[in-house]
């Protein structure tokens, strides 16, 4: 990447959430300025004044200009309305995933960043002691988690694998950044910002988790059916139940452990068996397993080692 390209993908990286959303899907997601204006319900010539706000802090960031322009008026009061907008859709997903209480967003309205960290902080808060440890160390300053599997140490290792499971309750529960929810909202077919499908578990609320409907409450029992392949029957009970709290109800393994009384491998091992179960394939053996780690540790060191001597030595 040239010094000018990197300059450019800083720049445009910098913009406002709204206006970097909007900039990206039209120029290179190939979204037209009409598509957007009515799927948002607004006219043409505010989604033109969106894109000339994000054109002028762009060339103001690569050219150097000082001052940078900020966002105009009409950009502010549309980023506004789509922020509350944000907030409801957040909410409710929360709702529906079964998480209680309310999130406690910042008031007056800031900034989307600061919405997108007070719905993070409201699950966060949901979390094991051990998972909610792993996020705060991620964010000492000097501490690039995005970056902990560049190195060797196990225990970085065992962090980053912490924080995918955070990650991991983050999309179960609902919860998408901005950015995200605006390209759903207007164009889900264009797969931003991936370029494909991203397959996401959705939590939902286990029966004695939900409200008491009506009937419930005149003492009719109301059995949660949950349709289950065919293939699956004939896989032992604890199996079956591992896969309809992982899959159906979006759990985690940990608390599938704690309410089946298994441990955290066990689960993942009887979610494998029914993922080839119903695959219609044999359940690799042990030493299938055994021999497939070794191989996947001794590629990954390898690999490790590759980028510490590159490096070191150039």
């Amino acid at each position: 990447m040239t010094g000018h390209d990197e300059r450019r993908r800083n720049a445009i990286l910098s913009l406002p959430a709204l206006s970097r959303a909007l900039f990206l899907l039209h120029n290179f997601y190939g979204v037209e300025i009409g598509e957007m204006a009515g799927e948002l319900g607004v006219n043409r010539d505010i989604i033109h004044t969106c894109l000339a706000d994000a054109r002028a802090i762009v060339r103001a960031h690569v050219c150097y200009t000082d001052p940078v322009p900020g966002i105009g008026s009409a950009t502010a009061a549309l980023q506004a309305r789509l922020q509350r907008d944000y907030r409801q859709t957040i909410a409710a997903a929360f709702a529906e995933s079964g998480y209680p209480n309310n999130i406690a967003w910042p008031d007056p309205i800031a900034d989307i960043a600061a919405d997108e960290e007070a719905a993070t902080a409201f699950l966060v808060a949901q979390l094991s002691a051990l998972l909610r440890k792993a996020v705060v160390r991620s964010r000492r300053a000097g501490v690039a988690a995005v970056d902990q599997w560049r190195f060797v140490g196990p225990w970085c290792r065992r962090r980053r694998d912490r924080l995918l499971r955070v990650n991991d309750a983050l999309r179960c529960s609902g919860w998408q950044p901005f950015d995200e929810w605006l390209a759903d909202r207007m164009v889900s077919d264009h797969r931003y910002p991936h370029g494909y499908a991203d397959f996401r578990r959705r939590r939902r609320p286990l029966p004695e988790e939900r409200p008491m409907t009506a009937a419930e409450a005149d003492g009719d029992e109301i059995a949660d059916t949950v349709q289950i392949p065919v293939r699956l029957v004939e896989q032992p009970e604890l199996t079956r139940h591992v896969w309809i709290f992982f899959h159906h109800y979006g759990r985690s393994y940990e608390e599938i452990g704690r309410r089946l009384g298994i441990g955290r491998a066990d689960v993942e091992r009887r979610r494998a068996q029914a993922e080839y179960a119903i695959l219609g394939a044999d359940y690799p053996s042990l030493a299938s397993r055994i021999c497939f780690k070794l191989m996947v540790k001794r590629l990954s060191f390898e690999w490790r080692w590759e980028v510490i001597r590159s490096a070191l030595y150039g």
